[in-house]
């Protein structure tokens, strides 16, 4: 009954998890999903890795047992299955990728095909070749326990390097200032680092079944000592976490970047207090400060996948925040940005199609446009015949012209909002035949369109000055003020101002 429940309350999370992850990524583009997805899967995992000691504890443990040394030996277990399901599927794959190899060298692509186009063959196989290195490292304690304990060798070797470097690089920051660190991107990310391997490495180490580490007493003290400035590291890191978000504001990797900040910062201070606990054993401290920090993680995850720390949210959130505010210009907002921010990121993107300052200038404005485009189902050549307006005294084109038109420009969707387009007749060649030149003031340009051996072409383009609109098209047609520079194929002047257009092969 306990694992069916624990099955139940996984599948509930999950499930919840999924279809936040789904409601986010409706607008994304489907060659962005798969950087997502990996993203995801990878969270889950973590996740996985957190939970599964508490589940097994709960359902296999007996009553009484100390909870630590339980978590600490099947979190190993866990992390080295997942560690030879890994090396299993990659030297399964090496083999298949050498097999069909072999077999294209005499030009039989069968097991190409077969390996890697055909989906069903590929998650059966990953399936197959999974279950069997689970089955193996479940079955082969004993192996597990030997690689175990080969890792757990290394560290002890490398726990006394990294302490050492921890030491030398607190000594030397009096001497180089602090304005280093705060100058220097990833500043955050290199003490972060430093302090977690520091931390792991004294998890892993000092065994539950061990009361000091296994060092000379000298050793064992620079080690503490090492302990002693982990939180200095991430109070450091920290600043300079926070000195970036005062200038340019949240982004995902920040937001990232403080909340691992958190957790290493709470780590490195339980670490501290155990240390400072005189007379207490401190290997069982360290075991409540690892399970406070694992549960501490996994609420973050948890949180992460959830609407209460939605990262993109957040980051639009703070850009938009700081555009209103006046700390960063029209020029400064980052589009690309907010086009990679989901649904948070559309919207703001939305809102800045209705902001006057914004779109004010053509240049953002075109940009801006090209964004909001991506997302939008493309118009058919119909709905540009209905909807571009026809400027009066040219003539109305044939189907064939707006098919092709859908065809040939990247621009065509934004035609459908409103005043945004105008087909205008005009002989640029003087050969009698006029020409159909579509005004786009969404994206700022002209594209010229001609006929050749009976069939539609597009001749050249044409950039649209900086606030020229379609009432200044209208009122020079009315006004009779549209006109050609001569050449042999002529620039178009519009009530006196020209347009250099460049055509194509003339």
């Amino acid at each position: 009954r306990a694992l069916w429940g624990w099955l139940g309350l996984t599948f509930v999370v999950v499930l919840a998890m999924s279809g936040w992850l789904k409601w986010q990524v409706e607008t994304v583009e489907k060659w962005r999903l798969a950087e997502l997805l990996w993203l995801y899967g990878l969270r889950l995992v973590l996740m996985a890795m957190l939970v599964l000691p508490w589940m097994q504890y709960q359902l296999h443990s007996q009553t009484g047992s100390a909870r630590y040394p339980q978590f600490y030996l099947r979190l190993w277990h866990n992390v080295l299955t997942l560690f030879i399901v890994l090396v299993a599927n990659g030297l399964f794959w090496l083999v298949l990728l050498l097999w069909s190899a072999l077999f294209r060298l005499v030009g039989i692509r069968f097991f190409s095909t077969l390996f890697f186009e055909t989906e069903a063959f590929i998650y059966v196989t990953i399936g197959l070749i999974t279950a069997l290195a689970v089955i193996l490292a479940r079955t082969q304690s004993r192996l597990v326990a030997a690689v175990q304990k080969l890792l757990t060798l290394i560290a002890t070797g490398l726990l006394p390097v990294v302490s050492l470097l921890a030491l030398l690089f607190i000594v030397t920051l009096p001497f180089t200032g602090l304005e280093a660190i705060s100058a220097r991107v990833s500043a955050a990310g290199l003490l972060s680092t430093l302090t977690l391997m520091l931390l792991l490495l004294v998890a892993i180490v000092n065994e539950p079944q061990k009361r000091v580490l296994p060092y000379p007493r000298v050793l064992r003290g620079m080690i503490s000592a090492s302990l002693c400035v982990a939180p200095i590291y991430m109070l450091l890191a920290g600043w300079a976490l926070w000195v970036r978000i005062q200038q340019y504001g949240w982004t995902p990797d920040r937001l990232y970047g403080a909340l691992t900040a958190s957790v290493l910062l709470v780590w490195s201070f339980g670490y501290l207090i155990g240390l400072l606990r005189r007379g207490r054993d401190p290997g069982e401290w360290q075991g409540k400060v690892i399970l406070s920090v694992s549960l501490l993680t996994l609420v973050i995850l948890l949180l992460l996948a959830s609407p209460v720390l939605d990262v993109w949210r957040i980051s639009v959130n703070s850009h938009m925040a700081r555009y209103h505010s006046g700390k960063i210009t029209a020029d400064q907002i980052s589009l690309y940005m907010l086009d990679h921010s989901g649904k948070p990121g559309q919207e703001a993107l939305k809102s800045l199609r209705d902001d006057e300052a914004f779109t004010q200038n053509r240049k953002r404005n075109r940009k801006l446009m090209t964004f909001l485009q991506r997302n939008k189902v493309s118009p058919t050549a119909d709905d540009l015949a209905r909807v571009v307006m026809i400027a009066p005294g040219s003539q109305k084109p044939d189907a064939a012209f707006w098919a092709f038109v859908k065809e040939q420009s990247y621009s065509d969707d934004s035609c459908l909002e409103p005043d945004a387009c105008v087909l205008v007749s005009q002989d640029l060649n003087g050969d009698g035949q006029p020409e159909l030149v579509l005004y786009n003031f969404i994206v700022a340009e002209s594209q010229v369109y001609g006929l050749k051996e009976g069939k539609w072409t597009q001749k050249a383009f044409a950039r649209l000055p900086d606030g020229f609109s379609k009432t200044q098209l209208l009122h020079a047609i009315a006004g009779h003020q549209l006109d050609s520079a001569p050449k042999a194929w002529r620039d178009i002047i519009v009530d006196g101002q020209r347009l250099d257009v460049d055509y194509y092969n003339e």
